[in-house]
């Protein structure tokens, strides 16, 4: 299952909490998606709930919601976040 960093978690609660009206539930969600060179990559998306299917990891500040497309992906990765001020940058590494 995914890991989630204590930086990484310290960074989503704030993102979360900076978000006007975001839900008690709201939760980041890891799917498929474009890269930021247009290369098929993964995607960090803010959500309400998760979409039906997703795979929730629990036991964070803010919830997770893994794709199922990408759960087999995630298994063996640890989600980190570099902080640079006001900016926030996730990676995924091997576990």
């Amino acid at each position: 299952m995914l890991t989630i960093t204590p930086t990484a978690a310290e960074a989503l609660d704030t993102i979360v909490a900076s978000v006007p009206d975001a839900p008690e539930s709201a939760g980041l969600r890891i799917a498929h998606g474009p890269g930021q060179d247009g290369s098929p990559g993964l995607t960090l998306q803010l959500t309400a709930e998760p979409a039906p299917g997703d795979q929730i990891v629990d036991g964070q500040p803010v919830p997770i919601f893994v794709d199922a497309d990408v759960v087999d992906e995630l298994d063996d990765k640890v989600l980190d976040a570099q902080i640079d001020g006001d900016r926030v940058g996730f990676t995924l590494a091997p576990a």
